[in-house]
């Protein structure tokens, strides 16, 4: 049976083994280190795109009072299994980031893995970020990372490439378009469900290589003042030919 779906109900169940090499803990030290540089002490923050919840549960396990936000159910109900799994207290929320409903402000607000890149035109990108400063106290940060697809595929326009484990099979097909800055992967995942029968489900994600520059003017329109943009896992200033930037962003009033 062939799916196609844009909320990752197929791919939850192995995101997990495919992401298996990031470094979760790594990231939620480079956020406290960022958080050292600018002199905060957050006690709460909400974790936007947080999928399965990998990302937002170091935080949980640090004291930081967590919030979750993802658009899929599928994500979030491994993301809820993993928090009850490990005895931490998080809130999960099925929410668009676009328009986020949040039962409160927080002190801190992270949006990582690309989750701006998927806002592929610039009217919901602005929605978007004045949702996270309506989100957040005053003189709160703002941290997120931003792909540069561009520098990302350099002179190749496209590419295959395959993952081949026990019970499933992916392929990933990309192709960025230079002329719409879009980058776009189609998925196709061969699932194991037993007596020797795979499941077969497409997914294809969409990702525009947003201007620097324009994310900053958006920023500084919704009410943020800009701190610092970092080549991500680094506290040095970006250069113009980096590929993953982490923005820091302080609401301002």
């Amino acid at each position: 049976m062939e799916k196609t779906n844009h909320s990752y109900s197929g791919l939850a169940s192995i995101y997990d083994r495919i992401m298996c090499s990031v470094d979760y803990e790594g990231w939620a030290d480079y956020v406290e280190q960022l958080l050292a540089r600018f002199a905060k002490t957050p006690r709460s923050l909400v974790d936007l795109a947080c999928g399965t919840g990998s990302s937002a549960l170091p935080f949980a396990a640090r004291g930081y009072r967590v919030a979750g936000v993802d658009l899929s159910p599928a994500m979030l109900e491994i993301a809820r299994k993993k928090a009850n799994s490990r005895g931490l207290d998080v809130n999960f929320y099925k929410q668009d980031i676009c328009f986020l409903e949040l039962p409160e402000k927080y002190d801190l607000a992270l949006l990582f893995q690309d989750g701006f890149n998927y806002i592929t035109d610039e009217k919901s990108l602005s929605r978007a970020i004045e949702q996270v400063h309506a989100a957040l106290q005053p003189a709160s940060l703002f941290i997120f990372d931003l792909t540069r697809p561009g520098l990302r595929s350099g002179e190749h326009s496209s590419s295959v490439t395959y993952a081949d484990q026990d019970d499933f099979a992916m392929i990933l097909e990309s192709r960025y378009n230079k002329a719409k800055e879009l980058w776009s992967a189609e998925l196709t995942v061969f699932l194991e469900t037993g007596n020797g029968l795979y499941k077969k489900f497409r997914e294809k994600h969409l990702e525009k290589d947003h201007d620097p520059d324009l994310v900053a003017a958006l920023l500084n329109r919704a009410g943020f003042d800009l701190l610092g943009i970092y080549p991500s896992f680094n506290l040095d200033p970006a250069g113009p030919a980096e590929q993953k930037l982490t923005f820091v962003a302080e609401r301002s009033c």
